[in-house]
């Protein structure tokens, strides 16, 4: 029985050895290593981030730093796309004739991925549908369009101004001045007189902001609004329009 005692005796102290053993250099003094070296690393990285540049404007938290930190990174975007340009120039003149062809704009069109339900230029229905068309005859040019612009009941002077303007810079138009006169009667007398189209001009606090156009006689019709309408003198550098018919060209976006 006392060797039995001994010999569990010297279990339990190789047991408590072995504890002692990972204590000293084990799991914990691992641990107790991690915890000693974490603060060091994390002082590195803060010097690194005190030295390096933030690329991420998003992670300034101050408002002005950032926002001045965005108007220096455009800056340099435009100082660098000027730089740019300005050498493919000097290398357009320097090759002359040899210089490669300039490479067309990137636009929403020519970047657009083809789809099945793309509609081609040439595609046979959509040609009978403008034929059919009963605006066909104008984009052919074979009629003259004959405009007549006026406004709503009793304009303001911004407006009659714009009228003016707008009928200099569309060919073929006449303005008429409303004053209390309805437009069931206006109409009938604007298809005696040959107009294929009416403009009408709306207002809102003394200022355009809505141009009605209906073709004559049964439409269709179509309805504009204006915004931060500008005269032709409240526009810089502006001057008088040129005695030659404009296009008006309209994007949808």
């Amino acid at each position: 029985m006392d060797e039995d005692q001994q010999s569990i005796c010297s279990d339990q102290f190789s047991i408590s050895s072995d504890q002692l053993s990972i204590c000293s250099g084990g799991i914990f003094s691992d641990i107790a290593s991690v915890i000693d070296e974490k603060p060091l690393k994390d002082d590195t990285n803060n010097n690194n981030n005190e030295s390096r540049p933030q690329n991420n404007i998003s992670q300034i938290r101050n408002k002005d730093r950032r926002t001045a930190a965005f108007i220096k990174m455009r800056q340099e975007q435009r100082k660098e796309k000027i730089r740019l340009r300005k050498q493919r120039q000097n290398m357009r003149e320097q090759l002359g004739k040899n210089a490669p062809p300039v490479a067309p704009p990137k636009t929403i069109e020519n970047r657009r991925e083809k789809e099945d339900t793309m509609v081609q230029p040439d595609d046979v229905e959509v040609l009978l549908d403008e034929e059919s068309d009963e605006m066909a005859s104008y984009f052919e040019r074979k009629t003259t369009p004959k405009i007549l612009i006026t406004t709503s009941d009793r304009p303001r002077s911004r407006t009659t101004k714009f009228l003016k303007e707008l009928s200099e810079g569309l060919p073929n138009s006449t303005v008429f001045y409303r004053r209390a006169l309805d437009l069931k009667k206006v109409i009938p007398q604007c298809v005696l007189k040959g107009f294929t189209d009416i403009i009408i001009v709306n207002e809102d606090r003394k200022t355009p902001n809505g141009l009605l156009l209906c073709h004559l006689p049964e439409g269709p019709t179509v309805h504009f609004k204006m915004s931060n309408v500008k005269l032709r003198k409240e526009i810089k550098n502006s001057t008088t329009p040129s005695e030659h018919q404009p296009e008006v060209n309209l994007s949808k976006n």
